[in-house]
């Protein structure tokens, strides 16, 4: 499946322009004649697996990346699908090339994935993304009432679906098929302390089921504990763990905020637990048993914050030990895994609008390579990835024709093929970078240094004629000439290091005193001479 070619007339900053997505064809379409021309390239030679295509969408910021996206699913569009061309949209086709109709639902599934948790909650319409993002994908409430049909993130609904996704394919971790691939499953409860004079019969009772694990008596003191803070519920006061289990209906009454709907379904989670002999290294598999019978409880428990929960992998490293960019991408790439596993589709747009986002550099680097060793498993699905970044390792990781450069909306040739490029020189050309590949404060006081120079260059002559205009310059480079050279000091790049050295010390040369410049001119003379002397007496 590949989208080869797409029309936008007008969304946002992109007005009347064709946008090439295949490497394999070159498309125009002329509005006047309403005709669209392809031609395709015989010389293409494909480095990605024969099921996989992909196309990234590159440009500054405001370029029209996310406007673009949007068009894919809002304007006239090419779609190739088992050597054949589809389309609603152009209906003059030139080169004997027959466009066949297209149907957007039946023909291929869309997979989007954008990270923008605030961008992806729009109203929504039939072909907008929202519906596509596996992060919006029923991870939202809609609120009562809303006739647009606005929703609010459900963080709740978001664990929900990661823990049934992780228990579904616990199988999938065997073979390694993700760089993290968890096989078992961490799972603490918890009790907080109150520790003040006041509530010192709590402590006491937390003490006495600290080497208890998941049980009754410890639920219902970690329910106490915050009821027992509010005196205005009446709650009476209890001092022995015998008596705990007698108060249990009016702990759970004074605890309704709670919103406790099944307490027998969570003491029989705790039997469930509690079979286990390592009743904190649970296996997935295991564990896949119980999640399945108790999803209700387990999940409700972790939201009041009273279990919490962690995995490991073979390597024993733990899902919260790793880094937020890692974690961002085991959870993502499962989820891709997930939408691909429970499409019916053997045609599918993958679509990431800027899935490097909070990624390690080192992380960015692999992120091509791991994406297609996921996608290399589905041989029997067809891909085409599109994918919006600003990271130069994506880009470098992919062919000139397999980019979009865009520049103010529009589709832009670049001087450079970006595969196996470097990354400077992708960051300015690629990203269009002109003002340079330093950051703004440091650049400002280098330019200081600069600045002052060329000024001082232009006035040489007549800071050498007029004494009091020289005097006047030389205590403004004075006031500033700690400054300067401490900057000079900590520059790290060596070239520029010594051009902002070579500026210094023309300044000192310029403003010195003439006297100063002489004595010093006759001393290095002095010792020139006495050098060749040496020479000659040997």
């Amino acid at each position: 499946m590949e989208l080869v070619y797409l029309w936008v007339e007008k969304y946002k900053n992109i007005e009347k322009q064709g946008f090439n997505f295949s490497p394999r064809f070159e498309c125009k379409y002329d509005e006047g004649t309403n005709e669209l021309t392809i031609d395709e390239k015989i010389d293409y030679v494909n480095i990605f697996p024969e099921n996989i295509n992909i196309t990234a969408i590159v440009g500054e910021n405001g370029s029209g990346k996310s406007s673009l996206l949007t068009g894919i699913t809002n304007h006239k569009i090419v779609i190739e699908i088992g050597g054949k061309l589809y389309s609603n949209d152009f209906p003059n086709v030139n080169n004997n090339i027959q466009l066949k109709e297209l149907d957007r639902v039946k023909d291929y599934e869309i997979i989007y994935l954008d990270y923008d948790l605030i961008k992806i909650n729009p109203i929504k319409d039939f072909w907008d993304y929202s519906m596509f993002n596996i992060y919006d994908k029923n991870l939202y409430t809609q609120v009562v009432n809303d006739t647009f049909g606005n929703h609010s993130f459900n963080i709740g609904k978001f664990r929900e679906r990661f823990f049934n996704i992780l228990i579904e394919h616990f199988e999938v971790f065997q073979s390694d098929l993700f760089f993290f691939n968890p096989t078992s499953i961490i799972i603490t409860d918890h009790l907080h302390t109150i520790n003040t004079e006041n509530f010192e019969y709590i402590n006491k009772l937390i003490k006495e089921v600290q080497g208890n694990y998941c049980s009754k008596e410890k639920l219902l003191i970690y329910l106490y504990s915050d009821v027992s803070m509010k005196p205005s519920l009446g709650i009476e006061k209890i001092e022995t763990i015998q008596n705990i289990l007698e108060k249990e209906k009016d702990i759970l009454r004074k605890a309704d905020y709670f919103e406790i709907d099944n307490i027998q379904e969570i003491y029989d989670f705790f039997d469930s637990l509690n079979d286990f002999q390592d009743k904190n290294n649970i296996s997935i598999k295991e564990f896949s048993a119980i999640y399945t019978q108790h999803s209700k409880a387990f999940l409700y428990l972790i939201e009041i914050g009273y279990l919490q929960t962690d995995f490991n992998d073979s390597l024993s490293r733990e899902y919260f030990g790793l880094s937020q960019g890692e974690r961002k991408f085991f959870t993502e790439s499962l989820m891709i895994f997930d939408a691909i596993m429970k499409s019916e589709k053997d045609e599918i747009l993958l679509v990431l609008d800027e899935p490097d986002l909070t990624l390690h550099p080192e992380w960015q680097k692999r992120y091509m390579s791991e994406l297609i060793k996921l996608i290399s498993n589905f041989s029997n699905k067809k891909f085409h990835i599109i994918i919006t970044s600003h990271s130069p390792f994506i880009l470098s990781d992919l062919p000139k024709n397999n980019v979009i450069f865009l520049k103010n909306g529009k589709q832009v040739d670049v001087d450079i093929n970006p595969f196996g490029a470097n990354i400077h020189t992708l960051l300015s050309h690629g990203f269009f970078m002109q003002d340079g590949l330093m950051g703004e404060f440091a650049k400002g006081k280098i330019e200081e240094i600069k600045k002052f120079y060329e000024l001082i260059k232009k006035l040489e002559k007549r800071i050498q004629k007029h004494s009091k205009t020289k005097k006047f310059v030389f205590n403004s480079f004075q006031r500033r000439k700690n400054r300067f050279e401490n900057i000079h000091k900590i520059i790290g790049e060596p070239f520029l290091k010594t051009i902002i050295g070579n500026y210094l010390d023309e300044l000192h040369l310029i403003l010195s005193d003439n006297e100063t410049l002489i004595d010093k001119e006759l001393h290095e003379l002095e010792e020139r001479r006495k050098y060749l002397e040496d020479l000659k007496s040997d």
